[in-house]
């Protein structure tokens, strides 16, 4: 049996974590390689503010899959905000189990993220996308005794301490704050994020749809990082999209509903 070795994210073996959700097929893909170096922006900030947030199984020496996690301090519980193992030849090794048996161990232990306690729970919010003959991640999360929070069937928690049931802090909702200028054009919110995939796959997946709608609506683009104050003063961020003034809130997979919800905001 292949041997699998969980190795935490530092500066040495960052870019394995960027390649890993990339197909290698796709690495010289311009909007990849922009999708790549989002992730690598994203995941240096968050080796300096947290030091430890993400996990890599390796299979002789390949990256084989991640697991991503943050510490929500006021809440003193862990986000888990992805795992992954994304080639079919690395399924049902146990990479998926060894990445999360990992991070339970270390979240057992005293915490500067918590003022040296240990977290309460890990929580998490799965969201299909699994590839055929593989195991949705709340099948997976739900068959290692994670439990459901509330009514959502995708939100899940698992209990560090005996007894401890875990209930979010309700949080508000990011209100866009309409400007001037944006009206008769499209922008589309852009920057450092923890998926390598999300550029290529979802925000020129984006500008491909509203292209078909508008072939002539000019596109701006706002980096985060580059353009903070322009995403600030408007209160969005990563992936939002806006059109003549109004903030899409359909996903642009639901493509029928996006692209009416565009054709909508550009008859006002």
């Amino acid at each position: 049996m292949e041997e699998i070795i969980i190795k935490d994210v530092k500066e040495k073996n960052i870019i394995d974590l960027c390649h890993i959700c990339i197909p290698p097929v796709k690495r010289a893909d311009p909007d990849w390689i922009v999708g790549a170096e989002e992730k690598k922006a994203w995941a240096i900030d968050m080796l300096k503010k947290w030091h430890s947030f993400a996990k890599l199984a390796y299979i002789d020496e390949i990256p084989a899959g991640m697991i991503q996690y943050k510490p929500i301090p006021n809440e003193r519980v862990v986000n888990i905000n992805c795992i992954y193992v994304p080639w079919d030849k690395y399924w049902r090794k146990g990479a998926a189990t060894k990445l999360l048996n990992s991070l339970i161990e270390d979240v057992k232990k005293p915490l500067v993220w918590f003022n040296n306690k240990q977290a309460l729970a890990l929580v998490t919010k799965t969201f299909p996308g699994e590839a055929p003959g593989q195991l949705a991640a709340r099948l997976f999360f739900t068959k290692r005794d994670f439990k459901q929070i509330d009514k959502d069937p995708d939100f899940l928690y698992y209990p560090l301490k005996k007894g401890f049931a875990y209930k979010p802090i309700e949080k508000e909702k990011p209100t866009y704050i309409p400007q001037k200028e944006d009206k008769g054009k499209v922008l589309i919110i852009c920057g450092p994020n923890s998926c390598s995939a999300a550029y290529a796959y979802f925000l020129k997946r984006i500008e491909k749809y509203l292209r078909e709608i508008s072939p002539e609506i000019p596109i701006l683009w706002i980096d985060t990082s580059k353009e903070a104050e322009e995403a600030k003063k408007r209160n969005v961020g990563y992936g939002d999209c806006i059109v003549n003034a109004k903030l899409i809130k359909s996903f642009v997979l639901d493509k029928k509903n996006f692209q009416e919800e565009i054709r909508e905001a550009l008859r006002n």
